[in-house]
């Protein structure tokens, strides 16, 4: 018969996934390496068109900002290339309130994001290694509206939830504060502190779940690949325009409401 350790041993085991439930703070001053890491020396293929390279995210006084940047060269196909930044948490969360000031790109072809993401190359402890998904993103062909979207265990991309918020000002020409409150039963976004779109679990087309997978907090800013000019616009590969997005004041509040 096991003794009373190994029986806690297994039940610990056997307890579920729910990811690092310590809530912290982020002015983006400076990169805490203990909480982020940045993308660097790789890409992602269709449908973004530029790559991710560290150089292109940079920290100071106002925060950090997220550059888009020509390499001022071509490929064996005569375009030109390009690089942008990604930042990602180091841990995995669970369900709670994530809040950052964001001031966007505006430029046709460039999206501007903070988002929550694990899938099969971002895999948590004991977590599913299915796509898991939520996101704020501004399409940079009009900023002065904001997408959500929202994916469960969804590897093929096939059944998203794109919601596009009108707003009343334009979110790239000064910091607005964006929220996403991720909980079990509902997810809901913020955006100045006021709700804007609050979607509840449903067992037909059910909400991601802390149980099944956690998420990491991420940022980046990217260009479109023409093929999808549609939905963010079509990117000007023959500018020279170095574009920036700024973030500051992220936050997240373990197992609370965005308020």
């Amino acid at each position: 018969m096991p003794n009373f350790t190994t029986l806690m041993m297994m039940c610990l085991v056997m307890l579920p996934m729910i990811g690092n439930s310590q809530s912290f703070q982020d002015d983006f001053t400076q990169l805490d390496s203990t909480q982020w890491r940045i993308a660097d020396g790789w890409q992602n293929g269709f449908p973004f068109l530029s790559r991710w390279e560290g150089k292109a995210v940079s920290f100071g006084p106002r925060g950090m900002s997220i550059a888009l940047k020509s390499d001022r060269k071509r490929n064996e196909n005569g375009d030109r290339t390009f690089y942008s930044g990604e930042i990602r948490s180091t841990n995995y969360y669970a369900y709670g309130c994530y809040e950052m000031d964001i001031k966007p790109i505006r430029e046709p072809g460039v999206v501007t994001s903070f988002f929550l993401f694990a899938g099969p190359y971002d895999k948590p402890p004991g977590g599913s290694g299915k796509h898991n998904e939520i996101d704020i993103e501004f399409l940079g062909s009009n900023t002065n509206m904001v997408q959500l979207n929202f994916w469960t265990d969804d590897d093929a991309y096939a059944n998203s939830h794109e919601t596009l918020i009108f707003l009343d000002f334009d979110a790239s020409k000064a910091f607005h504060r964006y929220g996403i409150y991720w909980g079990e039963d509902f997810l809901e976004w913020f955006v100045d502190g006021k709700s804007v779109l609050k979607v509840k679990n449903n067992k037909f087309d059910p909400l991601p779940n802390a149980e099944h997978s956690t998420l990491r907090v991420m940022a980046n800013v990217w260009a479109t690949d023409p093929e999808i000019a549609n939905w963010a616009g079509l990117f000007n590969q023959e500018q020279k325009t170095r574009l920036k997005a700024r973030y500051r004041n992220f936050s997240f509040q373990s197992d609370q409401q965005c308020e």
